[in-house]
């Protein structure tokens, strides 16, 4: 049998070995899994000052990763009145996929601690 590239295998890494590109489940069992953007565990490179400023603070016991911050859409879309729109849930209105979506530009950072074990899935780079 001819593997699937598609095909993706969790495991799970010490926070300190995340790399950009990982794909990590912040929430084991409901399935979030978000794009690692930076990993600091110093503040050398760190050009943001109020991350810079996290790192300083928390250095060499915790592990600062940002990631996306992309939320998922948890029903059906349809089209109407030019719109593209997702069912009701829980007896609600149906609402604009504009307002659901997150923005482009969202980021999450995390503090795990140096030994704390991730769920991740490689990004294959």
């Amino acid at each position: 049998m001819i593997p699937d590239p598609r095909a993706a295998v969790e495991y799970r890494v010490p926070a300190v070995d995340l790399r950009v590109g990982d794909l990590v489940n912040t929430s084991p069992g409901e399935d979030d899994w978000q794009e690692v953007l930076s990993v600091h565990t110093s503040s050398e490179d760190v050009t943001d000052e109020d991350v810079r400023s996290l790192v300083e603070s928390v250095q060499g016991r915790y592990v600062v990763v940002q990631l996306t911050d992309l939320a998922p859409v948890d029903s059906g879309v349809y089209f109407g009145g030019g719109l593209a729109m997702t069912y009701a849930t829980d007896d609600g209105a149906d609402q604009a996929v504009k307002d659901l979506v997150s923005a482009e530009d969202g980021v999450r950072t995390y503090l795990y601690t140096k030994f704390e074990l991730v769920t991740v899935r490689s990004s294959g780079a």
